[in-house]
């Protein structure tokens, strides 16, 4: 039994700090095709890539909702990193209905399909060239919680608890 409870701690210890898959999804597409160079290019069309950014706007349309992202560099898992450089801007064209109420300018989103059109807009006065990007599912990431109790990151958060003949402790760190 002795061998048992160090084991099962261990494992305890090890599933608490494993992340979920659902929370990494790697980018795929090659990550120097950005925007700004998918509406130079001949041939993005058709290429399937993972751009995000942050939400510039969005609207309805009779058979999609279009929305308009301020695209940034991704981390490993397809997170926006907006603290760098904006890459330009593109569209997502999700096929069907999406309730946009929710969606406010500013928000993290992340879509990875097949781009499918350049788009002529406009950007205030200033006229501008859309990559447009196919995607059923975009990510919109929850926005940024609070992160230690000193609101400063990375934090260290140590646990114990115990019952029924059976005690353990736990280590967690957050980035």
């Amino acid at each position: 039994m002795r061998l048992f409870v160090p084991c099962g701690l261990l494992l305890l210890l090890l599933t608490g700090c494993a992340s979920s898959p659902d929370n990494c999804r790697k980018p795929i597409g090659d990550d120097g095709l950005t925007p700004e160079i998918a509406v130079e290019r001949d041939g993005a069309i058709g290429q399937s890539i993972t751009w995000g950014g942050t939400l510039v706007g969005s609207r309805n349309l009779p058979d999609s909702t279009e929305l308009e992202v301020l695209a940034f560099p991704l981390d490993g898992c397809g997170r926006p990193r907006v603290d760098d450089d904006p890459l330009g801007r593109f569209l997502i064209r999700r096929p069907g209905y999406l309730e946009t109420a929710d969606l406010k300018p500013g928000r993290a989103i992340t879509a990875s399909g097949r781009i499918i059109a350049i788009s002529e807009g406009r950007i205030g006065e200033a006229d501008y060239r859309f990559p447009v990007l196919e995607d059923v599912s975009p990510r919109v990431w929850a926005e940024p919680s609070v992160s230690g109790p000193s609101g400063v990151r990375p934090w260290i958060s140590i646990g114990v608890g115990g019952g029924r003949g059976w005690s353990g402790g736990g280590v967690g760190v957050v980035f």
